[in-house]
Order: structure tokens, then sequence, then C-alpha cells
């Protein structure tokens, strides 16, 4: 008898974490998709201290790791010279992806990725932010001036916003950079801070729109 395989997600994880930590994070979701998607987490390529929230639930858990520097310059300058790359090498080595799920940091990388992926022709069907921050602005390659040669961002989107949320300005900014944000249905705010999603009905939500899209 034939098994046919699942239909793969990529998941990225937020800044200071790592794939293992982010397992423990998403599982109420990862429970609910996992009958139906294998879910891969990737590492990000750039080490760094713990994350927010982090300590001491996950002392010892290291290395913690990001995607992007933290300095703006370095953004501009080197995210595209290694950490767009290295997403595009692990999204074509380990694909095909149906769609990309991103935490915080791990949903501003993924913005990247689905504009490169877009731009040839070849994207994904969906993209979820969770608590997601916005692009990095300024001269030269920085998102806002490729948005404005080429346009939003034209994937399925959807987003997660927390109420209570420090990064909330970033994350309202950044549903601005998809086609179809100013679109409430694709907008939800949830009670909480900078985490992943935690109630039930919002998982379950959440399941239902991905299932949908494929």
């Amino acid at each position: 008898m034939t098994v046919t395989a699942k239909p793969k997600i990529l998941l990225l994880h937020g800044s200071g974490t790592n794939p293992t930590i982010f397992q423990i994070q998403s599982r109420r979701l990862t429970t609910l998709l996992s009958p139906h998607f294998d879910l891969f987490f990737l590492p990000g390529p750039i080490e760094c201290p713990p994350g927010p929230g982090v300590l001491p639930y996950f002392e010892g858990a290291g290395p913690y790791l990001k995607w992007i520097p933290d300095s703006p310059t370095q953004e501009n300058e080197l995210y595209f010279i290694s950490g767009l790359p290295y997403l595009i090498k692990h999204f074509e080595k380990n694909g095909p992806f149906v769609g990309v799920i991103g935490f915080s940091q791990g949903a501003k990388a993924g913005t990247y990725l689905v504009r490169h992926l877009e731009r040839e022709e070849r994207g994904v069907k969906f993209f979820v932010s969770v608590c997601g921050t916005a692009p990095f602005k300024g001269k030269g390659k920085g998102f806002v001036d490729v948005l404005k040669k080429l346009g939003r961002n034209k994937t399925k989107n959807m987003h997660f916003i927390g109420l209570e949320d420090p990064w909330r300005p970033e994350s309202e900014a950044a549903v601005g950079l998809w086609e179809g944000g100013e679109d409430e249905e694709r907008v939800r705010r949830v009670e909480g801070g900078h985490h992943m999603l935690i109630g039930k009905e919002e998982n379950e939500f959440l399941r239902e729109w991905i299932l949908d899209c494929c």
C-alpha cells in the first residue's frame, strides 16, 4: 500500500530561542496540525542571548538563536548576504512547503522569504504571523523600499497580535505589508503578551484556516 506523504509547514522561531524551545511554546497548535501536516522547525543561523521570557524556564536549553542581527545597519547589509540565502537554501532542501508560520522575529524573516518566493513565482499557499515584528526600513535593501517598487506580499496571510504585547505597534505595522492585511478577517487581536497562541479557540481557528488554505 502506498503511503501518501503529508504536506509540510515551515515554522520559524523567535529571537533568543531555538527549534526545541519553539516546539514546546507552540505545542497546542502543533498538536492540532500534526495529524494533517509534517512540521519542520528550522534553527536560526545566529547565536545570541536568551530572548524575552525564555529564562528561567529554558535555562540551559541553548544554544539560543536568532535570524537577523540587531543593528539596523547590519540588518540591511548582513541579512541579505547570509540570512535570506540561509532560509532559501533550507526551504529548498527540506521542502516543498505549503506554508510558513513565524513567531516574533521568525515572522519578520518569513516575510522576506515569502517575498523572495513570490518574486520567483514559486510561493507558498499561506503565511501566518504570531506577534510578528516589522521588517526593517531604511535605504538600500530595506523591505519598505522593496514594497514601494513591487507592492505588498500577495500570499494568503493571517496575523495574530497580542493586545498586551510590548511589540504590538510593530505587529500592527507589519500587517500593512501584506495584501488584504486591512481586512479584519486577516487580523486576530488576542488577549496576552508576546507569546505563541494559548487559547483553545484561537488555535482551533488557525487549524481550520490553514486546512482551508490547503
